[in-house]
Protein backbone atom coordinates (compact mmCIF):
# COMPACT_ATOMS: atom_id res chain seq x y z
CA UNK A 1 0.00 0.00 0.00
CA UNK A 2 0.69 3.88 -0.38
CA UNK A 3 0.04 5.02 2.79
CA UNK A 4 -0.46 8.72 3.62
CA UNK A 5 0.45 10.02 7.40
CA UNK A 6 -0.34 13.32 7.75
CA UNK A 7 2.74 14.71 10.76
CA UNK A 8 2.13 18.70 10.63
CA UNK A 9 1.56 18.68 14.09
CA UNK A 10 4.55 16.13 15.14
CA UNK A 11 6.33 19.42 17.39
CA UNK A 12 2.54 19.40 19.21
CA UNK A 13 2.85 18.31 22.25
CA UNK A 14 -0.25 16.36 22.71
CA UNK A 15 -1.23 15.18 19.32
CA UNK A 16 2.77 15.28 18.70
CA UNK A 17 3.45 12.49 20.80
CA UNK A 18 1.08 10.47 18.75
CA UNK A 19 2.35 10.86 15.43
CA UNK A 20 6.11 10.82 16.35
CA UNK A 21 5.50 7.63 18.92
CA UNK A 22 3.26 5.74 16.18
CA UNK A 23 4.91 6.16 12.44
CA UNK A 24 8.61 4.42 13.33
CA UNK A 25 6.48 1.70 14.75
CA UNK A 26 4.30 1.47 11.79
CA UNK A 27 7.13 1.81 9.33
CA UNK A 28 9.34 -0.99 11.03
CA UNK A 29 6.20 -3.30 11.32
CA UNK A 30 5.02 -2.60 7.67
CA UNK A 31 8.50 -2.82 5.51
CA UNK A 32 6.23 -3.48 2.29
CA UNK A 33 4.82 -0.87 2.44
CA UNK A 34 5.30 2.84 1.38
CA UNK A 35 4.80 5.79 3.94
CA UNK A 36 4.36 9.66 2.90
CA UNK A 37 4.63 11.70 5.23
CA UNK A 38 3.69 14.95 4.89
CA UNK A 39 5.40 17.81 6.81
CA UNK A 40 8.91 19.07 7.15
CA UNK A 41 9.53 18.72 11.45
CA UNK A 42 13.01 18.23 12.62
CA UNK A 43 10.98 15.48 14.78
CA UNK A 44 11.03 13.39 11.73
CA UNK A 45 14.39 13.09 11.14
CA UNK A 46 14.74 9.57 12.72
CA UNK A 47 12.50 7.93 9.85
CA UNK A 48 13.72 10.41 7.00
CA UNK A 49 15.97 7.30 5.95
CA UNK A 50 14.17 4.55 6.06
CA UNK A 51 13.73 2.94 2.59
CA UNK A 52 9.97 2.75 2.77
CA UNK A 53 9.33 6.35 3.55
CA UNK A 54 8.86 9.92 2.11
CA UNK A 55 9.40 13.04 3.24
CA UNK A 56 6.86 15.60 1.65
CA UNK A 57 8.05 19.38 3.21
CA UNK A 58 4.71 21.02 4.04
CA UNK A 59 4.27 24.03 6.61
CA UNK A 60 0.77 25.32 6.08
CA UNK A 61 -0.36 26.76 8.75
CA UNK A 62 -2.85 23.79 11.11
CA UNK A 63 -6.47 24.82 10.91
CA UNK A 64 -6.05 27.85 8.40
CA UNK A 65 -7.62 28.34 5.15
CA UNK A 66 -4.33 27.50 2.75
CA UNK A 67 -4.02 24.09 4.23
CA UNK A 68 -6.95 23.09 2.86
CA UNK A 69 -6.17 25.07 -0.49
CA UNK A 70 -2.73 23.74 -0.96
CA UNK A 71 -3.87 19.99 0.03
CA UNK A 72 -0.83 18.08 -1.60
CA UNK A 73 -2.61 14.32 -0.78
CA UNK A 74 -3.93 14.00 -4.25
CA UNK A 75 -0.89 14.34 -6.11
CA UNK A 76 0.62 10.99 -4.86
CA UNK A 77 -1.89 8.19 -5.41
CA UNK A 78 -2.23 7.12 -2.08
CA UNK A 79 -3.99 3.94 -0.77
CA UNK A 80 -5.34 5.62 2.46
CA UNK A 81 -4.59 8.36 3.86
CA UNK A 82 -4.19 8.83 7.80
CA UNK A 83 -4.88 12.40 9.46
CA UNK A 84 -4.17 12.05 13.47
CA UNK A 85 -6.40 14.45 14.03
CA UNK A 86 -9.87 15.97 13.41
CA UNK A 87 -8.57 18.55 11.22
CA UNK A 88 -9.08 16.73 7.99
CA UNK A 89 -8.47 17.96 4.52
CA UNK A 90 -12.29 18.05 3.22
CA UNK A 91 -11.93 17.98 0.21
CA UNK A 92 -10.26 14.99 -0.32
CA UNK A 93 -11.37 12.29 -1.87
CA UNK A 94 -9.13 9.28 -0.82
CA UNK A 95 -9.87 6.76 1.98
CA UNK A 96 -8.86 8.31 5.32
CA UNK A 97 -8.66 7.29 8.52
CA UNK A 98 -8.95 9.54 11.05
CA UNK A 99 -7.78 9.67 14.77
CA UNK A 100 -9.70 11.68 16.82
CA UNK A 101 -8.43 12.01 20.77
CA UNK A 102 -11.04 14.07 22.38
CA UNK A 103 -14.19 16.05 22.43
CA UNK A 104 -12.93 18.56 25.30
CA UNK A 105 -13.91 21.48 22.87
CA UNK A 106 -17.62 19.83 23.03
CA UNK A 107 -18.15 18.69 26.25
CA UNK A 108 -16.53 21.38 28.02
CA UNK A 109 -17.59 24.76 27.69
CA UNK A 110 -15.21 26.73 29.76
CA UNK A 111 -12.35 25.39 27.29
CA UNK A 112 -13.74 26.77 24.13
CA UNK A 113 -12.43 30.82 23.70
CA UNK A 114 -15.20 31.61 21.53
CA UNK A 115 -18.20 30.42 20.63
CA UNK A 116 -16.67 30.09 16.95
CA UNK A 117 -14.15 27.71 18.00
CA UNK A 118 -16.78 25.32 19.01
CA UNK A 119 -18.62 25.50 16.15
CA UNK A 120 -15.24 24.59 14.05
CA UNK A 121 -14.83 21.86 16.08
CA UNK A 122 -18.19 20.45 16.06
CA UNK A 123 -18.23 20.81 12.20
CA UNK A 124 -15.02 18.95 11.43
CA UNK A 125 -15.39 16.34 14.18
CA UNK A 126 -18.74 15.50 12.29
CA UNK A 127 -17.12 16.14 9.07
CA UNK A 128 -14.46 13.63 9.81
CA UNK A 129 -17.09 11.15 10.99
CA UNK A 130 -18.69 11.07 7.67
CA UNK A 131 -15.75 11.70 5.25
CA UNK A 132 -13.76 8.86 7.09
CA UNK A 133 -13.45 4.83 6.07
CA UNK A 134 -12.60 3.99 9.63
CA UNK A 135 -11.79 6.52 12.37
CA UNK A 136 -10.00 5.88 15.30
CA UNK A 137 -10.30 6.73 18.93
CA UNK A 138 -7.54 6.80 21.24
CA UNK A 139 -10.18 5.47 24.62
CA UNK A 140 -13.45 3.79 25.16
CA UNK A 141 -14.67 7.32 26.24
CA UNK A 142 -13.97 9.09 23.34
CA UNK A 143 -15.79 6.26 21.17
CA UNK A 144 -18.57 7.19 23.74
CA UNK A 145 -18.27 10.62 23.74
CA UNK A 146 -18.03 10.67 20.03
CA UNK A 147 -21.35 8.58 19.49
CA UNK A 148 -23.08 10.19 22.48
CA UNK A 149 -22.35 13.73 20.33
CA UNK A 150 -22.69 12.52 16.69
CA UNK A 151 -25.20 9.81 17.27
CA UNK A 152 -24.84 5.73 16.73
CA UNK A 153 -25.41 5.60 12.91
CA UNK A 154 -21.42 6.27 13.00
CA UNK A 155 -20.19 3.42 15.91
CA UNK A 156 -19.76 0.60 13.82
CA UNK A 157 -16.93 2.62 12.16
CA UNK A 158 -15.35 3.58 15.27
CA UNK A 159 -12.31 1.47 16.74
CA UNK A 160 -10.48 2.05 19.69
CA UNK A 161 -6.97 2.20 19.72
CA UNK A 162 -5.08 2.66 22.90
CA UNK A 163 -1.78 4.86 22.95
CA UNK A 164 0.96 3.90 25.35
CA UNK A 165 4.02 5.25 27.01
CA UNK A 166 6.78 5.47 25.30
CA UNK A 167 9.83 2.86 27.04
CA UNK A 168 12.05 6.08 27.60
CA UNK A 169 10.13 6.07 31.03
CA UNK A 170 11.29 3.70 33.11
CA UNK A 171 12.74 3.23 36.87
CA UNK A 172 15.84 4.70 37.61
CA UNK A 173 18.49 4.05 40.16
CA UNK A 174 18.52 6.57 42.97
CA UNK A 175 21.54 8.29 42.83
CA UNK A 176 23.64 11.44 41.04
CA UNK A 177 20.89 11.96 38.65
CA UNK A 178 18.25 12.48 40.66
CA UNK A 179 20.43 14.63 43.29
CA UNK A 180 20.99 16.52 39.85
CA UNK A 181 17.85 17.28 39.10
CA UNK A 182 16.92 18.30 42.47
CA UNK A 183 19.37 20.78 42.08
CA UNK A 184 18.61 22.05 38.77
CA UNK A 185 14.82 22.80 39.77
CA UNK A 186 15.39 23.77 43.16
CA UNK A 187 13.38 20.13 44.36
CA UNK A 188 13.18 18.95 48.05
CA UNK A 189 14.11 15.31 48.98
CA UNK A 190 10.28 14.57 49.03
CA UNK A 191 7.61 15.90 46.11
CA UNK A 192 4.03 15.77 45.10
CA UNK A 193 3.81 16.06 41.29
CA UNK A 194 1.65 17.29 38.47
CA UNK A 195 2.09 16.71 34.47
CA UNK A 196 0.42 18.10 31.80
CA UNK A 197 -0.43 21.82 30.55
CA UNK A 198 -2.40 24.08 33.12
CA UNK A 199 -5.04 24.40 31.17
CA UNK A 200 -8.77 25.19 33.38
CA UNK A 201 -10.05 21.74 32.77
CA UNK A 202 -6.97 20.36 34.36
CA UNK A 203 -8.18 21.50 37.47
CA UNK A 204 -4.53 22.64 39.30
CA UNK A 205 -6.84 25.22 41.04
CA UNK A 206 -8.14 22.07 42.82
CA UNK A 207 -5.26 20.35 43.23
CA UNK A 208 -3.60 23.68 45.35
CA UNK A 209 -6.17 23.71 47.81
CA UNK A 210 -5.90 19.95 48.75
CA UNK A 211 -1.84 20.16 48.80
CA UNK A 212 -2.92 23.31 50.95
CA UNK A 213 -4.82 21.15 53.29
CA UNK A 214 -2.03 18.75 53.32
CA UNK A 215 0.51 20.89 54.64
CA UNK A 216 -1.91 21.37 57.46
CA UNK A 217 -1.32 17.59 58.50
CA UNK A 218 2.55 18.71 58.06
CA UNK A 219 3.50 17.06 55.17
CA UNK A 220 7.40 18.05 54.15
CA UNK A 221 6.45 17.50 50.27
CA UNK A 222 6.54 19.98 47.85
CA UNK A 223 3.54 20.35 45.37
CA UNK A 224 5.78 20.80 41.86
CA UNK A 225 3.74 21.75 38.53
CA UNK A 226 5.24 21.20 35.08
CA UNK A 227 3.98 21.86 31.80
CA UNK A 228 2.84 24.10 29.50
CA UNK A 229 1.33 27.29 31.14
CA UNK A 230 -1.93 28.65 29.31
CA UNK A 231 -2.84 32.40 30.20
CA UNK A 232 -6.14 31.80 31.25
CA UNK A 233 -4.68 30.32 34.25
CA UNK A 234 -2.94 33.16 35.32
CA UNK A 235 -4.75 33.58 38.13
CA UNK A 236 -3.15 30.45 39.94
CA UNK A 237 0.53 32.68 40.02
CA UNK A 238 -0.59 34.22 43.68
CA UNK A 239 -0.70 30.70 44.88
CA UNK A 240 2.81 29.72 43.58
CA UNK A 241 5.52 30.39 46.14
CA UNK A 242 8.28 28.71 44.68
CA UNK A 243 9.12 27.00 48.04
CA UNK A 244 5.89 24.87 48.89
CA UNK A 245 4.69 25.32 45.33
CA UNK A 246 6.67 25.44 42.57
CA UNK A 247 5.81 25.90 38.48
CA UNK A 248 8.83 24.32 36.40
CA UNK A 249 7.67 24.76 32.78
CA UNK A 250 8.21 22.52 30.21
CA UNK A 251 10.80 20.11 30.82
CA UNK A 252 12.72 17.62 28.52
CA UNK A 253 11.48 13.84 28.43
CA UNK A 254 15.17 13.05 30.02
CA UNK A 255 14.41 15.58 32.72
CA UNK A 256 10.84 14.12 33.26
CA UNK A 257 12.26 10.79 33.24
CA UNK A 258 13.70 11.57 36.58
CA UNK A 259 11.41 14.10 37.88
CA UNK A 260 8.67 10.84 37.85
CA UNK A 261 11.25 8.42 39.52
CA UNK A 262 12.18 11.32 42.44
CA UNK A 263 8.33 12.03 42.66
CA UNK A 264 6.14 10.49 45.89
CA UNK A 265 3.37 10.43 44.20
CA UNK A 266 1.45 12.20 40.59
CA UNK A 267 -1.57 13.73 41.57
CA UNK A 268 -3.64 14.35 37.82
CA UNK A 269 -6.73 15.66 38.66
CA UNK A 270 -8.58 16.15 35.01
CA UNK A 271 -12.20 17.38 34.68
CA UNK A 272 -11.57 15.91 31.21
CA UNK A 273 -8.70 13.70 29.27
CA UNK A 274 -9.08 11.91 25.97
CA UNK A 275 -6.06 9.06 27.54
CA UNK A 276 -4.23 10.80 29.70
CA UNK A 277 -0.66 9.63 29.21
CA UNK A 278 1.11 10.92 31.41
CA UNK A 279 -0.61 8.02 34.35
CA UNK A 280 0.91 5.14 32.12
CA UNK A 281 4.46 7.62 31.95
CA UNK A 282 4.25 7.78 35.66
CA UNK A 283 3.40 3.92 36.46
CA UNK A 284 6.08 2.96 34.31
CA UNK A 285 8.54 5.05 36.09
CA UNK A 286 7.31 3.32 39.32
CA UNK A 287 5.84 6.31 40.35
CA UNK A 288 1.91 5.54 42.81
CA UNK A 289 -0.83 7.44 40.72
CA UNK A 290 -4.01 9.18 41.80
CA UNK A 291 -6.35 10.20 39.71
CA UNK A 292 -9.96 11.56 39.18
CA UNK A 293 -12.41 9.51 38.36
CA UNK A 294 -13.61 11.57 35.38
CA UNK A 295 -13.98 10.67 31.06
CA UNK A 296 -10.51 7.96 30.32
CA UNK A 297 -9.13 8.29 33.24
CA UNK A 298 -10.46 5.35 35.06
CA UNK A 299 -10.85 2.97 31.96
CA UNK A 300 -6.63 3.72 31.34
CA UNK A 301 -5.80 3.53 35.09
CA UNK A 302 -7.81 0.80 36.00
CA UNK A 303 -7.15 -0.66 39.69
CA UNK A 304 -3.76 0.34 39.09
CA UNK A 305 -4.23 3.73 40.58
CA UNK A 306 -6.76 5.41 43.61
CA UNK A 307 -9.32 7.32 42.04
CA UNK A 308 -11.07 10.54 43.47
CA UNK A 309 -14.18 13.05 43.23
CA UNK A 310 -12.00 16.10 41.38
CA UNK A 311 -13.55 18.16 43.25
CA UNK A 312 -13.84 16.63 46.83
CA UNK A 313 -10.87 18.19 48.53
CA UNK A 314 -11.35 16.71 51.27
CA UNK A 315 -11.21 13.55 49.45
CA UNK A 316 -8.33 14.39 47.63
CA UNK A 317 -5.88 15.30 50.37
CA UNK A 318 -6.79 12.09 52.57
CA UNK A 319 -6.48 9.75 49.50
CA UNK A 320 -2.93 11.27 48.70
CA UNK A 321 -1.74 10.82 52.75
CA UNK A 322 -2.75 7.74 53.14
CA UNK A 323 -0.70 6.60 49.81
CA UNK A 324 2.32 9.09 51.14
CA UNK A 325 2.03 7.90 54.85
CA UNK A 326 1.21 3.95 54.30
CA UNK A 327 3.91 2.10 52.99
CA UNK A 328 1.42 -1.16 52.02
CA UNK A 329 -0.47 0.76 49.85
CA UNK A 330 2.39 2.62 47.80
CA UNK A 331 3.82 -0.23 47.39
CA UNK A 332 0.59 -1.64 46.21
CA UNK A 333 0.23 0.85 43.95
CA UNK A 334 3.93 0.58 42.45
CA UNK A 335 3.22 -3.27 41.99
CA UNK A 336 -0.25 -2.84 40.31
CA UNK A 337 1.16 0.63 38.12
CA UNK A 338 3.87 -1.35 36.74
CA UNK A 339 1.74 -4.07 35.75
CA UNK A 340 -0.59 -1.76 34.21
CA UNK A 341 1.44 -0.02 32.10
CA UNK A 342 2.67 -3.04 30.79
CA UNK A 343 -0.43 -3.96 28.87
CA UNK A 344 0.08 -1.05 26.30
CA UNK A 345 2.11 -0.93 23.59
CA UNK A 346 3.32 1.39 20.75
CA UNK A 347 3.64 -2.28 19.00
CA UNK A 348 0.65 -2.50 19.71
CA UNK A 349 -0.82 0.38 18.95
CA UNK A 350 0.82 -0.17 15.02
CA UNK A 351 -0.06 -3.47 14.55
CA UNK A 352 -3.80 -2.50 15.41
CA UNK A 353 -3.67 0.89 12.90
CA UNK A 354 -2.32 -1.30 10.18
CA UNK A 355 -4.20 -3.59 10.75
CA UNK A 356 -7.50 -0.43 10.55
CA UNK A 357 -5.60 0.51 7.24
CA UNK A 358 -5.84 -2.82 5.40
CA UNK A 359 -9.64 -2.67 6.36
CA UNK A 360 -9.96 0.73 5.01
Amino acid sequence: MRIGFDAKMAGHAGIGRYICSLLPELVKQAPEDDFIVFGGNKELEHIANEKNVEIVPWNAPIYSLSEQITSLYGKYGLDVLHVPHFNIPVFYGGKMIVTIHDLIYLMLPESVSSPLVKLYAWFMTGRSLSKASRVISISDSTKNDLISVFGTKYSEKIRTIHEAASGRFRIVEKGPDIKDIQKKYGLSDKIILYVGSIKPHKNIGTLIKAFRELKNRNIPHQLIITGKWDKKEDHLLKDIDNKDIKYIGEISTDDLVLLYNHADILVHLSKYEGFGLTVLEAMQCGTPVVVSGTSSLPEIAGNAALIVDPLDIGQISDTVYNVLTTNSIKKGLIERGLERAARFSWQETARQTLETYHKA
